[in-house]
C-alpha cells in the first residue's frame, strides 16, 4: 500500500518536472542552470530511492517467512 503512495507521489512529481523542463525550454534556459529543475529532479531521485528500499525490505520480508 505504501509503494502505492510513493508511486503515485512519484508521477506527480514527475509531471511538475516536465512542466518546469517545459517552461525552461520556452525560456531557452539551459536545464543544468534552472534551479528549479535541479531542485524537483533531486526530489524524483529521492522518491525513487524510497521507492527501490521498501521494495528490498519487503524483498527480504518475504525472504524470511
Amino acid at each position: 500500500m505504501k509503494e502505492t503512495n510513493l508511486n503515485e507521489e512519484l508521477e506527480k512529481e514527475k509531471e511538475k518536472l516536465s512542466k518546469l523542463v517545459d517552461e525552461a525550454l520556452k525560456k531557452d534556459i539551459p536545464l543544468s542552470q534552472d534551479e528549479a529543475v535541479i531542485a524537483q529532479s533531486r526530489k524524483i531521485d529521492a522518491l525513487v530511492v524510497k521507492i527501490q528500499k521498501e521494495k528490498e525490505r519487503r524483498r527480504k520480508t518475504r525472504r524470511e517467512r
